[in-house]
């Protein structure tokens, strides 16, 4: 069992891959609880990961070591950064557990049940704390949390999600514009990417489990999408536990779409009434002349949730207590996702499966 350590400690950080979602590295490096040592990778890589390592590896200010194993040695972290493409995620989690060191991994988890039921088992073989990203921390989810605990609208009945990131993923479906897609390009689709915000969402407000999904998947934005089978629209409905119905529309909508990142909104009903929840707000809008087309007229102001993320994983490396969002929710999460993948091909309304047995 690792041990854990007091709060004037710092907890030495290596980063397994930089190959993912830079923004985790980054926060941990400016995090007054974290100093991030190192960035490692494997050596039998492809020579674009090295480079992207090595610029990550360079913006933090680190070293860049190409052997994993002989990182961990030298530079003695207690916590691996793990975020390297998806398919590799589940292979340098159990490697990091292994290695006794507590994991803060990026999104998704796996692309599997089966990967993901290898990350639980060699986390709670360690003993180590365990945490995936997620957007939990945003103010208006916890004061909804706080909200519904307290009971302001009775006992929930049902939950809608609305995310769509109004971002660019190559070019438009419709188009005549040439696109290069790399050969070794593996993409994947919006919700097997981006589903877990909203369903964490409904796990930390709710506090249940999706029992049977139904789904229908699209290609309808992108063209690189559509040409590999991979959705960037999807909507999804749950059935939930305690009889509370769910659903969640999910896409990549374009920069063009939006004022702001995109419609991120929850509305959820009770026994007693009713809640919208506007995810990125507070926010201020600028209108005037002189913005570039690329610059976001709403910006978000105080948000910070990547820091308060941060915040729960040392408390919980301080004191042994869980994260936000651990090993068997991020489990769950991956095999509701891919009910709902399951579901668009088919169909038919899927039964999610159980929760991890051991």
């Amino acid at each position: 069992m690792v041990t854990a350590m007091s709060a004037a400690d710092r907890w030495r950080v290596v980063v397994f891959s930089g190959c993912g979602h830079g923004v985790i590295a980054q926060t941990l490096a400016i995090h007054p609880r974290f100093e991030v040592v190192a960035v490692a990778d494997d050596d039998d890589r492809p020579d674009q990961q090295h480079r992207r390592n090595e610029s990550m590896a360079r913006s933090l200010g680190v070293p860049y070591c190409r052997d994993v194993a002989a990182a961990v040695r030298q530079f003695r972290p207690k916590v691996a950064c793990v975020s390297p493409e998806i398919e590799r995620a589940a292979d340098l989690s159990v490697r990091a557990a292994a290695a006794g060191l507590h994991i803060i991994q990026d999104k998704p988890m796996a692309s599997s049940i089966a990967e993901c039921d290898r990350i639980v088992a060699a986390v709670e073989r360690a003993g180590v704390r365990y945490a995936l990203w997620n957007r939990n921390t945003f103010p208006a989810i916890e004061h909804t949390r706080r909200l519904l605990t307290a009971g302001a609208i009775g006992e929930p009945t049902a939950i809608h999600v609305d995310f769509y990131f109004a971002k660019d993923a190559g070019v438009l479906i419709d188009s005549d514009e040439p696109e290069e897609v790399p050969a070794d390009w593996r993409g994947h689709g919006e919700l097997t990417v981006e589903g877990i915000y909203p369903l964490a969402y409904i796990r930390h407000l709710l506090g249940v489990e999706a029992r049977r999904v139904f789904a229908r998947t699209t290609s309808h934005f992108f063209r690189k999408h559509a040409a590999r089978g991979l959705e960037d629209l999807a909507t999804v409905t749950l059935e939930l536990e305690r009889g509370i119905v769910g659903s969640l529309c999910i896409g990549r909508i374009g920069r063009a779409s939006h004022a702001n990142l995109g419609e991120l909104k929850l509305h959820i009903m009770g026994s007693a009434g009713a809640m919208v929840v506007s995810e990125p707000r507070p926010e201020v809008a600028v209108y005037t002349r002189g913005l570039a087309p690329s610059d976001y007229r709403h910006r978000r102001i105080g948000v910070y949730y990547e820091r308060r993320l941060l915040d729960d994983f040392a408390c919980a490396l301080d004191t042994g207590s869980d994260t936000l969002l651990n090993a068997r929710a991020g489990r769950a999460i991956v095999a509701t996702v891919n009910a709902a993948l399951e579901s668009g091909r088919t169909g038919r309304a899927v039964e999610i499966p159980g929760q991890y047995s051991g």
